[in-house]
């Protein structure tokens, strides 16, 4: 290393001499040299054993409309940060609103039409029920006239039957009388005739006063006695005519009575009919069939209102996650589709690696232990974890390791390719940088650090070495920048460009 490093010393002097300058240490510090550079990073040593992987997205996600229809305007391009929610494209959505629209006019209508079957129920009920009043009335009242009838016809038969017996009586009384008539007519016959004869008996002295007298009184009492008889037969005969007609107006009675009956009867079967018609229309009235239907109809306009909306909604679309705009498939005015994605969104909070490990090392590694990873290409070194590991050998090239790796500092892309290597669980933690930036000068380490176009020297403690990577105990911070080649051209605050990696 001495050697290497007196070579260079020579090579410096003599383009000291070459460009004129007088002191060689100054021209060495004018000289510009160019350099590579690696970042110091806080981290662990990884194992000797490194596997390469190709950095990918943890989450991507194909953007495809639930409808199709002509894009309106799209807010993102290629490479835009998006975040979870955000408006990413809107189609043309005029149908849509219209539809929407009608839909809610006829939950309008459906709405409606229950207030207006709820009163027609409520009044068929109403209704109903007053016919159920007024039916009862009419079987009530119809059997009370019935009970009437009844009650006239058993009166009516009474009537007829004490007629009867009065129209019997008058004619035995109107038939004695008859006979009394014959017989007080003939007595007063012999009256008369036993008179007349007292008479000229009387006439001829042959008759005493006394006797006269007493064929007198004999006439006058048989003369009683008969106009008695007469006067008997027509009280008989008038009250056999009085029978006769109360006989009769009975019989017209109960006629009466019998037609009222058979009115009133029908009047109650009429009434019975009626009330039960009108309890059949009191279940129809109570029936809530129409009111349901008209809620039914309610229920699918207000379906068709939120397929509208979802329909209207879908017109607008955001991205499910956070993450940045892959690819772009589609432009304003283009026909967006269904089955293919206008965009692609992917999640670089986090990308996955997949390595591939033999199966001699396989069954020492298991889901969450650490791991180193190192993107050369952009000087990042980082940790991850193992996500899974699959059971199957792929083809001979070993058994797939998933890895998760956090990106918050947004540098690891998809796509990029990165070294990992498993971490020990003891393993200390420091400053990481690549091993051949270090130089010794007998027992002190140092390296040259890229500040402000200058080498810095800075002297460190080596704290472990593994492989190409050496944890630095102390001496560096997170985030230097210290040179990786051209060491041995470079002196304490020697000029330096930094080229790229």
């Amino acid at each position: 290393m001495k050697e290497w490093k007196a070579t260079a010393a020579v090579l410096l002097l003599g383009t000291g001499i070459l460009s004129g300058c007088s002191q060689g240490s100054q021209a060495a510090q004018d000289i510009s040299i160019n350099v590579k550079v690696s970042e110091a990073q806080q981290g662990v040593i990884g194992g000797e054993e490194i596997y390469t992987g190709k950095t990918t997205s943890s989450e991507t996600v194909n953007i495809t409309p639930k409808i199709a229809g002509k894009v309106a305007a799209i807010t993102v391009d290629v490479g835009s940060e998006v975040k979870k929610g955000q408006v990413l494209f809107k189609l043309e959505d005029d149908d849509l609103s219209n539809k929407l629209k009608i839909a809610k006019s006829d939950v309008a209508a459906a709405q409606a039409a229950i207030a207006s079957a709820e009163d027609s129920h409520k009044s068929g009920v109403v209704s109903a029920n007053s016919g159920i009043v007024s039916s009862r009335n009419g079987v009530i009242s119809s059997k009370s006239a019935i009970t009437q009838a009844e009650q006239g016809i058993n009166q009516a038969e009474a009537a007829i039957d004490q007629a009867q017996t009065g129209l019997r009586q008058a004619r035995t009384a109107v038939s004695t009388a008859g006979n009394t008539v014959k017989q007080t007519q003939e007595a007063l016959q012999n009256a008369k005739k036993n008179l007349s004869r007292t008479q000229s008996l009387y006439a001829s002295s042959l008759a005493t006063q006394v006797q006269l007298e007493e064929a007198q009184a004999a006439q006058v009492s048989a003369q009683t006695a008969y106009d008695n008889a007469l006067n008997a037969k027509a009280n008989a005969e008038n009250q056999l005519t009085a029978a006769e007609k109360s006989l009769s107006t009975a019989q017209k009675a109960l006629s009466t009575a019998k037609s009222a009956y058979e009115n009133a009867k029908n009047s109650y079967e009429n009434a019975n009919s009626g009330y039960q018609n009108a309890q059949q229309q009191l279940e129809v009235a109570e029936s809530t069939a129409g009111v349901e239907a008209s809620r039914q109809k309610l229920e699918q306009a207000q379906l068709n209102v939120e397929i509208a909306q979802n329909s209207l909604d879908n017109a607008v679309i955001t991205s499910p996650i956070t993450g940045i705009v892959k690819s772009k498939n589609i432009e304003a005015g283009e026909l967006a589709s269904t089955s293919s994605p206008a965009l692609v969104i992917h999640n670089l909070d986090s990308v996955n690696l997949e390595i591939y490990v033999p199966a001699d090392r396989i069954n020492d590694i298991k889901a969450g232990d650490a791991v180193q990873v190192r993107v050369a290409a952009s000087g990042i070194l980082t940790t991850g974890k193992v996500k899974s590991i699959g059971s199957d050998d792929a083809n001979g090239n070993g058994f797939p390791v998933n890895i998760t790796v956090a990106n918050t500092s947004g540098k690891l892309k998809s796509g990029m390719l990165a070294d990992v290597s498993f971490v020990d669980a003891n393993a200390k933690e420091g400053i990481i940088i690549p091993t051949k930036a270090i130089e010794k000068d007998d027992d002190q380490s140092y390296v040259y650090v890229a500040v402000d176009g200058h080498a810095v020297r800075k002297e460190i403690t080596v704290g472990e070495e593994s492989g190409t990577q050496t944890l630095v105990a102390n001496g560096l911070e997170n985030g230097d920048r210290v040179i990786v080649n051209n060491q041995a051209l470079l002196a304490d605050n020697a000029a330096i460009t930094v080229s790229q990696p």
